[in-house]
């Protein structure tokens, strides 16, 4: 059987807003971007591991843990705006001209310390019994029914979305999903076709639980992931 060549990327943009330099802020102990690295490292999955990124000072810092950035990202794909498969597809077609080619497309999140090695063997084997051509998205569950939503209007006046589902019970509603931004897979050939990730019913789904799912975006997250994360023991 072929063996499936695998390339791991790890978007790292430089200047985030929010949380100022989050892809490297010291998360319990070390910058928050060596847990992704570490995780693909110890996994045992992939040929090739490429930190994406337009920041020398993350270059740096990628470098100490012994993955050398073969080039950084040109800054009309490094805008705030830009879509994850333009940084995929540029990769790609760069690691063509020097003659690698690979099968599978991996991501992990530069701020994912929640996802370990042993969970990313778990999503490879999941994704090689499903024997699908398709993508794979990481999902979660929403922990209480979106049916149940409300909005708020002025001086915080709230207002049930849809009165309806607040009669139903729990049990009885259908069950959602959200991305959990933690990571995804794509097979190269669709990398090399597709214009954009939109369609979400091309993607086969991966569950993962609440203590694995948190997109950390701002400092509460910051702070919610580093208490999971030490409760959780990650290896």
């Amino acid at each position: 059987m072929k063996k499936i060549k695998r390339i791991m990327i790890i978007p790292a943009r430089g200047n985030s807003k929010r949380i100022k330099n989050k892809n490297i802020k010291i998360f319990n102990g070390k910058p928050i971007i060596h847990y992704a690295i570490d995780s693909a490292v110890k996994s045992n999955l992939f040929d090739k591991i490429h930190i994406s990124t337009d920041s020398p000072e993350i270059k740096k810092i990628v470098k100490k843990k012994g993955i050398e950035i073969d080039f950084l990202r040109p800054k009309k794909i490094s805008g705030d705006s830009t879509p994850l498969m333009d940084v995929f597809k540029y990769v790609i077609q760069e690691y063509s001209k020097k003659g690698l080619e690979y099968d599978e497309v991996w991501s992990l999140m530069p701020c994912s310390p929640l996802i370990d090695y042993i969970d990313l063997k778990k999503i490879s084997s999941f994704y090689k019994n499903m024997n699908s051509k398709k993508p794979l998205l990481s999902i979660s569950r929403y922990g209480v029914p979106i049916q149940w939503a409300y909005k708020m209007g002025k001086k915080n006046i709230i207002k049930q979305v849809n009165s309806n589902f607040h009669k139903i019970r729990s049990q009885d509603l259908t069950l959602h999903y959200f991305d959990a931004g933690q990571f995804v897979i794509f097979p190269t050939k669709f990398i090399k076709s597709a214009k954009s990730t939109k369609n979400i019913n091309t993607f086969v789904g991966y569950k993962l639980p609440p203590e694995k799912s948190i997109d950390i975006d701002l400092e509460e997250d910051w702070k919610l992931a580093e208490i999971t994360y030490k409760g959780l023991k990650i290896k």
